[in-house]
Order: C-alpha cells, then structure tokens, then sequence
C-alpha cells in the first residue's frame, strides 16, 4: 500500500490500494494555503494544485504538471510569513522547505519562498470573493535536511 505524508497531518485516507492525505483546502493564512497546495500534489490532483495559483501569473500547466510527474510524495516545512499591504491589497512572503521522493525513492529537497496575494478582505464587496493565491515561488536545490533548510526570511 502506498502511503503518503505531509508536514501538516499525519493523517490518511486508506483506500483498497492508496492511502492518501485528507482532503486540505485552507486558504485562510499563508502557511495554510502552501499546505493546502503540497496537499493537492501528495494526492496526485494537480489540476487543483494548480488552481492555487493566482490567475494572471500561473506558469503553463503542461510544463508545471511536468515537474511532478515523477513525484510520489513531498513534505513541507513553512517559516514565518511575512506581509506587506498596501494599497488595498496584501503581499505575504513565505520561506519554505520541500523534500520530494520520487517514484524510484530519490530523495531531494528544495528551499526559497513563495509570495502570496489577496485583495484586502473588506474591499471584497461584490461576488465572485478571490482567497488568496500563489503570486510566485522560487525554489532551489539544497543539500541541508528539510527541517534546517527553511531560509529564515525572504528577499524582494
């Protein structure tokens, strides 16, 4: 049986042959919303992965969906985020560490930061509400373990 895990829950879903993550779908801060997304993709949903993504800056989805078609599971581990608002919206930097497993049992991990965007909540006032969104993320390839590969602040 196949098991998959995330920094967030140890908690799974057994199905007759996968074991999978609950179902997370957290926007509410920017540690959630990252979880949220790592969850997507340890569920092999990378077409809800990619929704997380703000809608004019998602990156090509067949060249994103590339990138992990190889994975079998990722952890996460999110720092301390960071906000800037102004001028009726709010920027949040979020440094992270992803180790990734691959299909053959690769292990790799990856550290940098990802910047989050919502429209300031009480200037929302018409439907369609927009949660907050993946503006961008950078990250790279480093030997440190995961848990010590968390940068402890992000550039701009």
């Amino acid at each position: 049986m196949r098991k998959y895990l995330l920094a967030l829950a140890g908690l799974t879903i057994t199905t007759s042959a996968v074991a999978l993550p609950v179902y997370l779908d957290d926007r509410s801060t920017p540690q959630s919303l990252i979880q949220s997304y790592y969850n997507a993709i340890n569920r092999g949903e990378l077409a809800r992965a990619y929704t997380y993504y703000e809608r004019d800056y998602l990156p090509e989805f067949q060249k994103w969906a590339k990138g992990y078609e190889n994975t079998r599971e990722v952890w996460v581990v999110t720092g301390k985020a960071t906000s800037d608002p102004g001028a009726g919206n709010i920027y949040y930097t979020l440094p992270v560490a992803v180790q990734s497993v691959s299909k053959d049992g690769t292990k790799e991990v990856f550290a940098g930061c990802y910047v989050l965007h919502i429209t300031n909540y009480g200037m929302q006032i018409q439907p369609p509400y927009q949660p907050m969104t993946i503006r961008s993320g950078k990250l790279v390839r480093t030997s440190k373990p995961v848990k010590q590969a968390v940068p402890k602040t992000c550039q701009p």
